[in-house]
């Protein structure tokens, strides 16, 4: 990326391309020393060959230009989400083309509705928004980029057997009375007994 524009001094002021997912910060250099700056708060990240003395210096100079500082860093990164341009399912893997030129994917088996999905079910699909995922109608499946980048496998539901309740379900139901009577009708079923005796 450019040097940052308006800095006098001898330290290039600069951002790099591939970490605009991170807070915001500034690199600088100069000659063979390197080091970064998170922005809020102003911190040091890393320093490699500057001594101390310098990195006040440098400290000094981001608190005075840190909101030319911030509005380059948020103009550099004001796109950075990651959004599909282009998917298609093969038979082992879901591949996703990013708007940004990145190619992605993920085992089929990750999903396993669409896993289990003809070729046509699996063709049969839309962007989400504008990119942030893809639907399937026909099988009611949803993947997010994100879901891709950075997720784990769907896993099946474990179902019920058919016929099977829930403990709490029938803790709720009343007693079978034919079954167990209550305590209150068996004293009054033994009263009636003994009265016929």
């Amino acid at each position: 990326m450019p040097r940052i524009t308006g800095i006098p001094g001898p330290y290039r002021f600069f951002f790099t391309s591939f970490d605009c997912n991170e807070p915001p910060h500034v690199h600088v250099e100069r000659e063979n020393s390197t080091c970064k700056f998170w922005l809020e708060p102003i911190e040091l990240a890393r320093s490699h060959g500057f001594r101390a003395r310098e990195l006040n210096v440098i400290r000094r100079i981001i608190r005075a230009r840190r909101a030319a500082i911030l509005e380059a860093c948020m103009n550099t990164a004001a796109s950075n989400d990651p959004r599909v341009q282009d998917v298609r399912v093969t038979e082992d893997e879901i591949i996703a083309h990013l708007v940004d030129g990145r190619v992605i994917s993920v085992p089929l088996a990750w999903s396993w509705r669409l896993s289990e999905a003809t070729p046509k079910q699996r063709a049969n699909l839309r962007l989400i928004g504008s990119g942030q995922g893809v639907y399937w109608p026909d099988v009611d499946e949803d993947i997010s980029v994100e879901g891709m980048l950075h997720g784990i496998p769907a896993h099946r539901p474990r179902s019920r057997p058919a016929g099977t309740r829930t403990r709490a379900v029938r803790d709720h139901e009343p007693p079978n009375e034919r079954i167990q009577p209550t305590r209150g009708r068996r004293r009054a079923q033994t009263g009636r007994r003994g009265a016929r005796g």
